[in-house]
């Protein structure tokens, strides 16, 4: 024997089972299937509009093959099919055994499919928590790591702002030692001497183009390629306003004035310290490690935002993607 519970308005299968001579309810999986588009299958829907819900109609189809037909309740019908009898014809099994057996079938079906929900509902929870779980545990490592990245952001802008400090120190250190030297010779109106120190620093970089002016504002030491500036001359309003001038005095006296003609390069001292490199490193490390922690932020926020999304919004989705 086997069966259906058929929806007369969609005409599709709600439950299908298969008894064998073993007695086992099982899904109906024969090849026939249930032809519910057949002529023949609408004359019996409409046979059966006129009929009482739960009055059998029998249909022979063949020597060995019955169908029986009646309605369950409004707008469902149960079509059983019995077969395979041997001596017995199929029509003279009584239509009220063929509905008692049916019967328990249809709740050995329902109960099984209910089982199977249930069965897949307690998977899908327990895999959502352990999705939830192990989502848990990545926010929990990712905003641990963004507390690192920040740190160390913070550590390398401390080093940037610490290192431009010391390189600001040293260079002051370093002009101010320059001045003196400069002051010490030109205190001693020796020229000649002033020149060899001026032409020093120029060849070991601390500058590309300076001059040395006394007291009277006259050029007595020249470094570098400088041709608007002359020896024995005031230099050139024009230079003097574009250069950076530094006073040469010992105490109060003012001896004269050093001029640098483009902004002061990095002496080779201060640049073989390394403090340069390190300022360098130092804002690329911070720079890195912020836009990464920021990054990294953002993305966890949207996973918490999908986290915190309600459980039946959640349940819609799922049940929306497995239609």
């Amino acid at each position: 024997m086997r069966g259906a519970l058929i929806d007369l308005q969609s005409l599709e299968c709600k439950v299908t089972w298969s008894i064998a001579d073993c007695a086992v309810v099982a899904e109906d999986r024969s090849e026939r299937g249930w032809n519910t588009a057949a002529s023949g299958f609408a004359k019996v829907v409409e046979q059966l509009s006129q009929a009482a819900i739960g009055e059998v109609s029998v249909k022979q189809v063949g020597l060995q093959r019955c169908l029986y037909f009646w309605r369950i309740r409004p707008g469902m019908i149960v079509v059983a099919e019995v077969s395979g009898l041997g001596r017995l014809p199929a029509s003279d099994v009584e239509p009220a055994l063929v509905k008692e057996i049916c019967s328990a079938a249809m709740k050995v079906r329902e109960t099984a499919a209910l089982r199977g929900r249930e069965a897949a509902r307690i998977a899908s929870s327990n895999a959502q928590a352990r999705s939830r779980n192990a989502r848990r545990v990545w926010v929990r490592a990712g905003w641990a790591s963004v507390v690192c990245l920040l740190a160390c952001a913070a550590f390398g802008a401390w080093l940037f702002a610490s290192t431009s400090l010391d390189i600001l120190r040293v260079r002051t250190l370093m002009d101010a030692a320059v001045l003196r030297s400069l002051s010490l010779a030109l205190a001693k109106s020796d020229y000649g001497e002033v020149q060899e120190m001026l032409s020093t620093y120029g060849d070991s970089g601390y500058f590309s183009q300076a001059a040395v002016s006394n007291a009277k504002q006259r050029v007595i030491a020249i470094a570098g390629h400088w041709p608007n500036v002359q020896i024995g001359e005031p230099p050139p309003d024009q230079i003097a306003r574009a250069a950076e001038t530094f006073d040469l005095r010992l105490g109060p006296e003012n001896l004269g004035q050093l001029l640098i003609a483009q902004a002061s390069t990095t002496p080779p001292k201060l640049a073989r310290s390394g403090l340069h490199s390190l300022r360098a490193a130092s804002a690329w490390l911070s720079s890195v490690a912020l836009i990464a922690g920021l990054t990294l932020s953002a993305f966890l926020l949207r996973m918490s935002l999908l986290a915190r999304t309600p459980k039946e919004g959640q349940d819609a989705v799922v049940e929306s993607i497995k239609t």
